[in-house]
């Protein structure tokens, strides 16, 4: 089975709004500044848009984009036009007492389960039918790293144990995945951003009809870059 990539996608802090590649470089914990950064609490939690042991819900977060600046560092793209750094005085101001913007340190505690995550397009399309609507979800609320084009709803959902290999050819080594599970989603795709609205149903579909899941979680096997158009084999 050939499929070909169709969409690039990196969050450099977790949580928030990302950028769109035409390619990205992957490294050995995945997309390489994948949410590399987040905005910690003084208790150590991670701002985010939901509660949870490492968690804290922080209202806000999916109105602002990061993106790196040509130095590699970490651009929070605020609403009001503002460009928020680490160490700005204005991110606890905006987002609670105490509040920075941190780098990993080392032990990857910024990722929530996988080092790159897939959804193809069929699943798209399915779970716009299963919501009734006439277009596919969008796939900015599942904030997944790679998109796959495909014509078999849920067809990614059968490649877990499987390896991916993507990319590759012109004598470039290729990005090689091995799936490990689907993935759960959470109440972050129910949730506002700029050019989608609140939608609850999102997830009350998915916990009906898919056991709150879509797409697929993977692991790193072997790192190299990745491109748009690039072909994905199943093995």
């Amino acid at each position: 089975m050939t499929f070909q990539v169709v969409g690039l996608h990196r969050f450099p802090v977790k949580s928030m709004l990302g950028d769109v590649h035409d390619r990205l470089d992957f490294g050995a914990a995945g997309v390489v500044g994948d949410r590399l950064w987040a905005l910690r609490y003084p208790d150590g939690k991670l701002a985010s848009g939901k509660n949870h042991q490492r968690f804290r819900r922080t209202p806000g977060m999916l109105e602002h984009r990061a993106v790196y600046d040509a130095d590699g560092t970490p651009v929070v793209l605020a609403p009001d036009g503002a460009e928020l750094r680490p160490g700005d005085p204005r991110l606890p101001e905006r987002f609670g007492e105490g509040v920075e913007l941190v780098r990993e340190e080392g032990d990857d505690f910024h990722k929530d389960v996988s080092a790159v995550s897939l959804v193809g397009t069929a699943s798209l399309r399915a779970l716009g039918d299963l919501l009734g609507d006439p277009d596919p979800v969008d796939v900015r609320r599942l904030r997944k790293n790679i998109v796959v084009e495909t014509d078999e709803p849920w067809i990614e959902e059968s490649w877990v144990g499987r390896e991916l290999v993507l990319g590759g050819g012109g004598g470039r080594d290729p990005l090689r995945l091995r799936v490990s599970k689907r993935v759960k989603r959470c109440v972050m795709v129910t949730q506002a951003q700029p050019g989608l609205p609140v939608d609850n149903r999102v997830l009350k579909t998915l916990t009906t009809a898919r056991g709150m899941c879509i797409g697929i979680h993977t692991d790193m096997v072997a790192p190299a870059p990745l491109a748009l158009g690039d072909t994905v084999a199943v093995r």
